[in-house]
């Protein structure tokens, strides 16, 4: 029997060979409880049979099939953050992810159903997060309520995604925090002979995250002047773990000098006393050889260090910001500080380091001047030559 396309509009209407008959079938939403799409099927002994108890079941069902498919935002997101971001992103996301939602969206919107939010509600919900939380803020929590808003329109809870059509506020960067040479070289001085001197060392030298610092282990470091990094530590549920780089840039060799050796040959040294000198041990552990809490660290020997140094607060992530500033003021190519800070676009280094990329071009500028001014000093003596 010759079976022509189904036509627009007419849903999922097709035919069973083996039960010589016309099948339809009509999305009853997601189950809030269960997350599982829910579907009912209608048979017919024709085309236009099916397609016709198809409209009567949507007719019939049209009032149900509206209060079925619209749990509340806090619901739906409730089970997204369960089934959808817990098992397949990382802790510190679905932390994020949960914390978002739950502090700043949902005192909002989280008692409207999913199918009645418009995007009047995510703008008032968003000016109400800057207003209390900040621009910054609320730009997170868009992001995060359209990804989930998303997953809503991919389950056929909702047909638009009312973020879609909501501008991200406009957020004013802060001033990036980096330490130059003389503050660097106060805080090397304060470090020496502490357990983690060659820790300051390696962030500032090596530009590595605290994160892949932490999760060092004496077999990825090669004394002859190079480190893995091939992993990262990262506080899950209050506990830390060591995980695999986020992206596939993260996985890189780095190439270290004399001083950064010779400070991670004195942690050696120490760690032989200490019992953890094994090469699967961590390179940077607690006194117990276990992983050490980032928060922790911060709090109990950073901000100390750098009290000692005589240098203002800044957070650990500024060693990292300093050596790239360093290398950059050093004429070093953004393609290889991006491989050296796991950067996939070395694009992205140039913009994030405008700061150290202006000091640059005037430099470029003061280097042309410095080519054509010989020239002319030349030029002129030949000049004065010939007339005499």
């Amino acid at each position: 029997m010759p079976r022509s396309r189904r036509g627009r509009g007419e849903g999922s209407v097709y035919f069973v060979e083996r039960r010589n008959e016309w099948v339809g079938s009509i999305s009853l939403g997601v189950d809030p409880q269960t997350g599982k799409r829910r579907r009912a099927t209608i048979y017919g002994s024709s085309k236009k049979e099916t397609l016709q108890r198809l409209a009567d079941f949507r007719a019939r069902t049209a009032g149900e099939l509206s209060r079925r498919r619209a749990p509340t935002l806090r619901e739906f997101a409730e089970g997204w953050l369960e089934r959808e971001v817990r098992p397949n992103r990382r802790a510190t996301t679905h932390r994020s992810y949960a914390g978002i939602l739950q502090n700043h969206v949902l005192p909002v919107l989280g008692t409207l159903k999913v199918n009645r939010i418009e995007p009047r509600d995510v703008e008032r919900c968003l000016a109400i997060i800057r207003e209390t939380a900040g621009a910054s803020m609320a730009v997170k929590s868009r992001t995060v309520l359209r990804r989930l808003m998303q997953r809503a329109c991919a389950l056929e809870v909702i047909g638009r995604n009312p973020v879609d059509n909501v501008e991200a506020p406009t957020v004013t960067k802060r001033p990036m925090q980096f330490l130059d040479t003389s503050q660097l070289q106060a805080l090397f001085k304060a470090a020496d002979g502490d357990r983690f001197e060659a820790l300051v060392v390696v962030l500032a030298i090596g530009g590595i995250r605290i994160g892949e610092a932490l999760a060092l282990t004496w077999a990825d470091v090669d004394f002859g002047g190079t480190i893995r990094v091939d992993k990262t530590a990262q506080e899950a549920y209050g506990k830390p773990q060591i995980m695999p780089p986020k992206t596939k840039a993260g996985t890189r060799t780095i190439a270290l000098g004399k001083v950064p050796i010779a400070a991670l040959r004195r942690r050696h040294k120490l760690a032989k006393i200490e019992g953890f000198a094994e090469p699967k041990d961590l390179v940077f552990p607690t006194t117990t050889g276990t992983v050490v809490r980032q928060s922790n660290l911060s709090r109990r020997w950073w901000v100390p260090l750098l009290e000692s140094a005589g240098l203002k607060r800044v957070n650990l992530h500024a060693l990292r910001h300093s050596s790239a500033s360093l290398s950059l003021l050093a004429g070093t190519n953004f393609k290889v500080i991006a491989d050296r800070l796991g950067h996939a676009d070395p694009g992205f280094t140039s913009r994030t380091y405008a700061h150290a990329v202006d000091v640059l071009h005037h430099r470029d500028a003061a280097a042309l001047d410095a080519l054509m001014e010989p020239k002319k000093r030349a030029t002129a003596t030949r000049s004065s030559a010939k007339r005499k």
